[in-house]
């Protein structure tokens, strides 16, 4: 199918979007048949946006560069800024903070055949490799981005703290687009990649490895001697999932792209790590596989260890209590970005990818069988191996929480029902629908159908007699990771009733998200995120309107933040929370 003519077909959606009209389920299911005309609206949202993108959001504070601000005021146009605390301000640029955008820009030119969008996305990479690298000087230096470090556009140098000082490498589930990076400078690419495993790893026998990393003189890399061994072992850093994933990610993805059979071993080593604290009784994983004696159980570095051993363990005994057997975590729902991260790299790497599939599928399915009550949709917090801690009342302060913290069970919501849809249609693993099936009614949404015929049918034809829903929305749902749940449902059952529902959420995006042509979590928030979930799910929902659902990149899950001292808070902030939270 060409790219839309936007020119002749705006005027038609856009009159089909204001029109209000009430579906039936059967009215939807032939509404979404009309595929073109009913992309229109959502690519022309997406493409407004972009194109505003590209006049109003570039840097052109201090040196103009290519590069893209992090966000902008919706109303005045004015970039986001950092401020420390004497009050000085500049222009926040993180290009790991963008990399929604350039899927964005990306998908947008695939589907319009107009390539000023992906042109721009790799100019501003390329400019990053050139002017952005730091340390070990500097093709052997990591990118000033992710959680900890960004460009400061205004005064042009790179900025993590006061002053520069204190250069700290982080990437948490961010899943960089490696292709668009590559397409851009290959070589650079390669570098990148191998610097961010060279200045993380700590130990390449067992893999021990810390989120925070830094420029490091080049070892052997790949060429290392694995051990391996039993985790949970005392180490010297964090082994958090959510940074381990963009580790094997971005391996993984390196021998998609360059071809070389060494980095996916290194990935699939990884990801085993966690596989191997998984508790035999329950299948649940760790966070973490290893122990570290110097993280802070308390705000003043006084008492340091294992925090989970220190806030919880005299409680617990005759369990292991360790922050590797909590479930989950952090928060009171399991993280979905870790597997997502998984189900991705085994769908781009195909055959030998399967075992990061098998792996995310392995754990989805623990998730729902020893810790998800279906009663209430929840999912109950407790130790890996299955000792409930719901209602545990905290008895000390500590890193999970003050002293008298409940423990309460988490409810899954949009996201968790996206991760296990997607896993179905990887996998056509049953349990995974019933998993979604559950989601869905226990947050009111109806039902979306037995699966058990389709996941029989997977790969050999689909029909529109299998997985019927039978779901109802309420008339202003616009959560964009609900259209991506059910654009996944559509892709695995074939089913157009389910692509009909996914454009009345985009409808309620496009009523509700757009503030002057930008995208907002709601029209009272002030601040558009230039990766923002809204535009990737309008994007996707035309892509698929229009039948080519794998010529947009992948939308990752991921949920971008910067982590600093901002004024004169009291530690460091998120710019997700105290930026783009600001309403009004």
């Amino acid at each position: 199918m060409k790219p839309l003519d936007l020119c002749l077909r705006f005027q038609l959606g856009f009159t089909l979007l204001v029109a209000g009209v009430s579906l039936t389920e059967t009215g939807l299911a032939t509404a979404a048949m009309a595929s073109p005309t009913n992309a229109v609206a959502y690519l022309a949202a997406v493409r407004q946006f972009a194109d505003q993108v590209l006049m109003q959001g570039r840097d052109v504070y201090g040196k103009p560069t290519p590069l893209f601000v992090d966000g902008l005021h919706v109303d005045t146009r004015e970039p986001v800024k950092w401020k420390w605390a004497d009050g000085k301000e500049w222009v926040l640029c993180n290009l790991a903070n963008q990399q929604g955008l350039f899927r964005t820009l990306d998908g947008l030119s695939q589907l319009t055949g107009d390539r000023r969008y992906k042109t721009a996305a790799l100019e501003a990479t390329r400019y990053a490799f050139d002017h952005l690298r730091y340390g070990t000087q500097n093709h052997g230096g990591l990118l000033g981005w992710g959680g900890h470090l960004a460009y400061n556009a205004t005064d042009d140098v790179l900025a993590g703290n006061p002053g520069g000082t204190g250069r700290i490498h982080e990437l948490k589930c961010f899943f960089p687009h490696y292709a668009l990076m590559w397409e851009a400078n290959p070589k650079a690419t390669q570098e990148l990649i191998e610097n961010i495993w060279n200045g993380h790893v700590l130990d390449w026998a067992t893999l021990d490895f810390n989120r925070h990393g830094s420029p490091t003189k080049r070892g052997q890399l790949w060429a290392n001697e694995y051990r391996g061994g039993e985790v949970f072992f005392w180490g010297k850093g964090l082994t958090f999932h959510n940074a381990g994933s963009d580790f094997y990610f971005a391996a993984g993805m390196l021998t998609k792209l360059a071809g070389a059979p060494e980095p996916v071993v290194w990935a699939k080593r990884l990801s085993q790590r966690y596989v191997e604290t998984r508790d035999p009784k329950t299948g649940l994983e760790g966070y973490q596989f290893s122990q570290c004696a110097t993280a802070w159980c308390d705000d003043a570095g006084k008492i340091r260890g294992d925090r989970a051993q220190y806030q919880y363990g005299d409680d617990f005994k005759g369990h292991r209590v360790v922050e590797g057997t909590l479930f989950p975590t952090y928060g009171n729902t399991p993280q979905t970005e870790p597997q997502v991260g998984r189900l991705l790299l085994g769908e781009a790497l195909g055959e030998p990818g399967r075992d990061f599939t098998r792996q995310a599928v392995e754990e989805l399915t623990a998730w729902g069988k020893s810790a998800y009550r279906a009663k209430d949709n929840a999912f109950i917090p407790m130790l890996t191996d299955g000792t409930s801690m719901e209602g545990y009342v905290c008895k000390k302060d500590g890193y999970f929480g003050p002293k008298g913290n409940v423990l309460r069970a988490g409810h899954p919501g949009p996201s968790h029902l996206w991760v296990y849809a997607l896993g179905f249609r990887l996998s056509g693993d049953e349990f995974l629908w019933e998993m979604a099936r559950n989601i869905a009614r226990g947050n009111g949404w109806g039902d979306i159908g037995d699966g058990v015929s389709l996941s029989h049918q997977m790969g050999k034809g689909r029909g529109e007699d299998k997985a019927t829903p039978k779901l109802r929305f309420s008339d202003n749902l616009s959560d964009p990771r609900l259209v991506f749940a059910l654009l996944e449902l559509h892709r695995a059952s074939g089913n157009a009733a389910f692509l009909a529902h996914a454009e009345a959420v985009g409808r309620n995006i496009l009523k509700q998200r757009v503030r002057n042509g930008w995208f907002v979590p709601s029209q009272r928030h002030v601040f558009c995120r230039m990766a923002n979930d809204e535009s990737q799910a309008l994007l996707h929902l035309a892509a698929a309107l229009l039948g080519q659902p794998e010529a947009v990149p992948a939308f990752t899950g991921a949920q971008p933040f910067f982590h600093a001292e901002y004024g004169t808070s009291t530690g460091r902030v998120y710019d997700s929370a105290d930026i783009y939270g600001k309403t009004r």
